[in-house]
C-alpha cells in the first residue's frame, strides 16, 4: 500500500477529538474517583452525574480509538521525515504506540473497575493516568520540535487534511 502524504479529515478529527476528551478526562476525574470509592465502601451513590460523564467520555474515547486504528490500518499514515535522526523517529514511533495503547487501556481498565468492581483495574487505571501525562507532554514536545527545530510539516499535516 502506498503511504499517503498527509492525514485525512477524519484522521485529523479523530486525533483532536480523542486528544480533547483525554485532556477532559485528566482534569475532571474527581467525581469518578469519589463515586468509585463510595461504591467500594458500599455507600449509596447520590451524586452520579460527574462519574457518568467520565464513563461516557471514556467509552467515547474507546469507540473513537477503534475507528482511528481501523482507518490507520486501511489508509495508512504519512512516512516519517528523513531530515530527523533515526533515533528521534524511533522515539516518535514508540510514543505513538504508547499513546495508542493508552487510548485503549485506559477505557478498558476504567470499565473493568467500574462495571466489574475490580480494584486492581482501578489501580492500573490510576497508574496509567500518572504515566499518560508525561507521555502526552513528550508527544507535544516532539511535535513542536519537528515544527520549530527540524522545520518540517509534521504539525501542519495534523492540522490540514490531504484527502
Amino acid at each position: 500500500m502506498a503511504k499517503p502524504t498527509g492525514y485525512s479529515r477524519l484522521q485529523i478529527f479523530l486525533h483532536w477529538s480523542i486528544a480533547a476528551l483525554v485532556v477532559f478526562q485528566l482534569f475532571f476525574n474527581q467525581a469518578m474517583q469519589h463515586a468509585f470509592s463510595n461504591r467500594l465502601d458500599g455507600e449509596r451513590l447520590e451524586q452520579f452525574d460527574g462519574a457518568l460523564l467520565h464513563m461516557i467520555a471514556g467509552l467515547t474515547i474507546l469507540a473513537l480509538a477503534i475507528v482511528r486504528v481501523t482507518i490507520r490500518t486501511t489508509r495508512g499514515t504519512p512516512p516519517a521525515h528523513k531530515n530527523i535522526p533515526a533515533i528521534l523517529n524511533w522515539l516518535a514511533h514508540g510514543t505513538h504506540m504508547l499513546l495508542y495503547g493508552f487510548i485503549f487501556a485506559m477505557p478498558l481498565t476504567g470499565a473493568a473497575a467500574w462495571f466489574l468492581g475490580l480494584e486492581f483495574a482501578a489501580e492500573l487505571h490510576e497508574i496509567g493516568r500518572l504515566v499518560l501525562v508525561p507521555v502526552i507532554g513528550f508527544h507535544v514536545l516532539g511535535a513542536l520540535a519537528e515544527h520549530f527545530v527540524f522545520r518540517n510539516n509534521s504539525l501542519k499535516r495534523m492540522l490540514r487534511a490531504t484527502d
